[in-house]
């Protein structure tokens, strides 16, 4: 009875921290807002903002000119000195056109999931933003990913893509509704054809036929998806499809927790080396190569904090308390 109570003051942070989030979250829209008209060009008249800048700038250079760096020891490498980004190439056009194209390219877990035919239309992204809400008829909580892209483009005649998460608890999702894209005429970069040999039955004769088959490609997260319900699929099916959304979630997650409230030091470079997984390349050493890419998926999958199913126990207060701080 005791535990039970205490979980359920559980329950009551993780609703205080719900609320918490939503407050800071609008509280954050006006910047967020900000910054997607200067990246579009619409906001170039920054008022006081700048003089400030400039003198926080001398300020900075002033320490930083101060810092003494110790005596490299013998057999220690050279530091390797980062080059922050040249951004003269902006001079005289409107905006940051470019901004989240490089924010996404430096963001090693997103681009993991772009393949070789989605890089051309990663390469047109205008704007990322992300949404959470409440589902007013199922009261779930839900996670909207959308991205514009240029007018006009060469691959489909949508201007924005979009793709909500709809949970049915704090880690998982029950349905994934995404947005058709109407791709132009042999663009759609989700299919791929492939040539098979097929042989007739009777007369024995091999002829060579060519199938439309699913290819992998960035750009399924936003195809609907939905958990079956109990029994009316086969075992691996049902694991395959869950799979599929595990991916869908990890992915849009990765936007909105990674990406979107980092995006101006992805854009400069500064997270292109960041690895909060801890799969650097030391991990090859051994040379045991196919455990280490298991182990990587793992390790993507299992990023986000996990709820206790005691729900009673310590580790539920503590995994409660780290995802409030998160």
């Amino acid at each position: 009875m005791l535990s039970d109570k205490r979980s359920k003051l559980n329950d009551e942070f993780n609703e205080a921290c719900k609320k918490l989030e939503a407050k800071i979250l609008e509280k954050k829209k006006p910047f967020l807002d900000q910054r997607k008209e200067i990246i579009a060009g619409d906001l170039e008249n920054y008022g006081d903002l700048t003089e400030k800048f400039d003198a926080t700038h001398e300020e900075l250079k002033t320490k930083v000119s101060a810092i003494v760096k110790p005596p490299k020891k013998e057999g220690e490498e050279e530091e390797t000195v980062k080059e922050p980004l040249d951004v003269s190439y902006l001079k005289g056009k409107k905006g940051i056109p470019d901004f989240w194209v490089r924010a996404i390219k430096s963001n090693k877990l997103i681009m993991d999931e772009v393949k070789n035919n989605d890089e051309k239309i990663i390469d047109l992204v205008t704007n990322v933003e992300t949404v959470t809400k409440e589902n007013e008829e199922t009261k779930n909580m839900e996670l909207t990913l959308s991205m514009s892209f240029a007018k006009d483009n060469d691959f489909f005649t949508n201007e924005t893509l979009s793709v909500t998460l709809e949970f049915e608890d704090e880690e998982s999702v029950k349905e994934i509704r995404g947005t058709k894209i109407d791709w132009k005429e042999g663009k759609d970069v989700t299919l791929k054809k492939i040539k098979k040999k097929q042989k007739h039955k009777k007369t024995g004769e091999t002829r060579t036929v060519v199938k439309t088959v699913d290819a992998s490609s960035f750009f399924n997260i936003f195809k609907d998806k939905k958990v079956s319900a109990d029994g009316q699929e086969d075992s691996e099916d049902e694991n395959d499809n869950r799979d599929k959304i595990d991916e869908v979630q990890q992915t849009v997650e990765d936007f909105h927790d990674l990406l979107i409230p980092e995006a101006l030091e992805y854009y400069l470079g500064l997270n292109e080396d960041f690895d909060m997984l801890g799969m650097g390349d030391e991990d090859d050493e051994d040379g045991s190569g196919d455990d280490d890419d298991e182990d990587e998926d793992n390790s993507k999958k299992d990023k986000k904090s996990k709820k206790s199913t005691a729900d009673g126990g310590d580790e539920a207060d503590g995994e409660a308390k780290q995802e409030c701080k998160n």
